[in-house]
C-alpha cells in the first residue's frame, strides 16, 4: 500500500475530535510558526515612567525606546514513532460486524487515523507540560534522549514564586488569611490577577475558611469561552468567583518515563495568573525534506520499507510556550 502524502495526512488530523489541554487554551492562546530552527522573542520593560514636566517654550525629548533583549532558542522536537501493525489491518476491529466488514484497507486508515490521534495528543501534553513550567516556575527545562539539558529562563521575578510557611499555611485555618494573601499576590503580579488554578488539595484547604466560603460564588455565570479539559470537565472545575477572581479545580495529569501518575499542577499550589499573561504557542520550523522546511505546529508523515515490509507514522513538533509577561503569574505552595 502506498504511503500517504502530506496534505492527506493534516486533513485527518485537522478532522480529528477535540482534545483541549486546559492551560494552553485558557493562557496560551496565541500561536507563532518560525520559518528557522531558531524560535525568538523579545523581552521588553514596559516603560512605566511620569511624562516629565516641562516649559510649553522648551523643545520637547525624544524618549529612550524601552529596553529590550532578543533571545533565540533552537527547540528540541518530539516526534512520536509508530509501526502500523499488520496483524491490526487483518484483525477485526473493536465495534466492527462480527465476520469483518471492513476491508483491509478501511482497516489500515482507521488504524492510522487511531495513531495520529494519539501522537497528537501526546504532542498537546508535552506542550501543556510546558505551559504549567513557565506558569509555576518562569522556566521551562529542555532535555531529552540526545538532545542535552538546556533552561529556558523567561526571567520571571524570584519573589514570583512563593511558599507560604508557618501560620501563614492554609491549614492553619485559625491564623492564615487567604483573602488577605489573594491581594497580595495581585500586588506582586504585573498585571491583575483574573483567575486562580489550583489543584484540589489546595481548594480543599481555601474552602475550609468561613470568610472563602462567603464570598465563594457560584451563581454568576463563566462567561470565558474556553474549552474544559480534554472532552469533558471531569479534569478542570470552574468553582465560581472569589470577589473578582475566577476559582478552578484542575486535575489533569500526564504519565511520566517511567509511568508514574503526574499532575500538572503539584500537590497544594496555586498559580495566580493574569489574561494578560499573553502565553505564546511558539514552534520552529520543521527540518524535513517532506515538510518544505516550514512553519507548522504539527507535522505528521507515514512511510514505508521494504525488507522487512514494515509501514510508519511519526509526527514532528518543535514546541516552546512563551509568556510573554512573565511577571503576570505568581505560583504558591499553600501547604
Amino acid at each position: 500500500m502506498n504511503p500517504y502524502d502530506t496534505d492527506t495526512l493534516l486533513g485527518v488530523v485537522r478532522e480529528l475530535d477535540p482534545f483541549d489541554p486546559f492551560l494552553l487554551n485558557m493562557f496560551f492562546q496565541e500561536e507563532v510558526n518560525f520559518d528557522t530552527a531558531k524560535i525568538d522573542f523579545d523581552q521588553v520593560a514596559e516603560d512605566t515612567t511620569l511624562a516629565p514636566f516641562v516649559s510649553p517654550l522648551v523643545a520637547g525629548k525624544a524618549n529612550k525606546a524601552a529596553g529590550g533583549e532578543l533571545r533565540s532558542f533552537k527547540p528540541a522536537y518530539v516526534k512520536p514513532k509508530d509501526i502500523v501493525d499488520p496483524e491490526r489491518i487483518l484483525k477485526r476491529r473493536p465495534g466492527e460486524a462480527i465476520g469483518g466488514a471492513m476491508s483491509a484497507g478501511a482497516r489500515r486508515d482507521a488504524i492510522i487515523t487511531d495513531i495520529l490521534d494519539t501522537q497528537r495528543k501526546k504532542v498537546l501534553r508535552r506542550k501543556e507540560w510546558m505551559a504549567a513550567q513557565a506558569l509555576l516556575t518562569g522556566k521551562v527545562t529542555v532535555e531529552g534522549n540526545d538532545y542535552p539539558s538546556v533552561e529556558v529562563d523567561f526571567q520571571r521575578d524570584a519573589e514570583n514564586t512563593i511558599a507560604l510557611i508557618g501560620n501563614d499555611v492554609w491549614s492553619d485555618t485559625t491564623n492564615a488569611k487567604p483573602l488577605e494573601q489573594i491581594e497580595d499576590w495581585n500586588d506582586l503580579s504585573e498585571a491583575p490577577i483574573t483567575d486562580l488554578v489550583m489543584d484540589s488539595g489546595a481548594y480543599k484547604l481555601l474552602i475550609k475558611f468561613q470568610d472563602v466560603k462567603d464570598l465563594l460564588n457560584t451563581r454568576r455565570g463563566d462567561s470565558s469561552d474556553i474549552k474544559l479539559g480534554p472532552g469533558n470537565d471531569k479534569w478542570v472545575q470552574f468553582k465560581g468567583y472569589l470577589g473578582d477572581y475566577r476559582v478552578w479545580v484542575y486535575k489533569g495529569y500526564y504519565t511520566d518515563d517511567i509511568g508514574a501518575k503526574q499532575s500538572f499542577i503539584p500537590v497544594n499550589t496555586v498559580i495566580a495568573v493574569s489574561a494578560a499573561v499573553d502565553g505564546v504557542r511558539a514552534h520552529g520550523a520543521i527540518l524535513d525534506r517532506e515538510a518544505g522546511y516550514q512553519a507548522l505546529p504539527l507535522f505528521p508523515k507515514n512511510w514505508g520499507q521494504e525488507d522487512p515490509s514494515v509501514e510508519y507514522v511519526m509526527s514532528q513538533s518543535a514546541p516552546l510556550m512563551i509568556p510573554a509577561r512573565p511577571n503576570a503569574s505568581l505560583a504558591i505552595t499553600v501547604d
